[in-house]
């Protein structure tokens, strides 16, 4: 089995949704915030680095209650958190998948949190999946699984 250490891709999907987490709670001076993470308890306190505070609007962040997270920037692409050396540390650690599946191609197929969540985009796999991994036994899972996988030509790396 390919194991790896987790590299954020800064996709944004854990993020778009962490708006009614994050909350703006006060500023100290121009470019320092107070964040409060709701699903964590942490409060941290954050600094807007210089190459975002001219497009950081203070009022408009602190009226965020859903979507996305109010740090959470687009740039070519990408979605890095503008605050992240100083972010929660729920945010720093967060993993959005245990594993994923790649197609001889190389071609992310799926991410996996656990044996009945598998999140595709290809519906043939996600029926697939159902029918032939989510019902594996529990005991050593991960690796019959990997085995069926590799089996049918996918690649899968587990992240630590």
């Amino acid at each position: 089995m390919e194991h790896e250490t987790f590299s954020c891709t800064m996709c944004g999907k854990c993020c778009f949704g962490m708006g009614k987490y994050i909350r703006l709670v006060g500023q100290m001076g121009m470019n320092q915030v107070v964040v409060r993470h709701d699903i964590s308890n942490e409060t941290v306190y954050a600094t807007i680095p210089r190459r975002y505070r001219d497009d950081f609007d203070f009022g408009e962040a602190r009226l965020v209650t859903e979507g996305r997270c109010p740090f959470l920037i687009e740039e070519d692409g990408l979605y890095p958190c503008m605050i992240y050396d100083s972010a929660p540390k729920f945010c720093k650690d967060f993993v959005c998948c245990k594993m994923k599946v790649f197609d001889t191609a190389g071609k992310l197929v799926a991410r996996v949190n656990g044996q009945c969540s598998v999140i595709s985009d290809d519906l043939g796999f996600s029926e697939w999946w159902k029918k032939t991994i989510a019902i594996l036994p529990n005991e050593n899972w991960e690796k019959h699984a990997s085995s069926i996988l590799e089996q049918n030509g996918y690649r899968v790396v587990w992240y630590d």
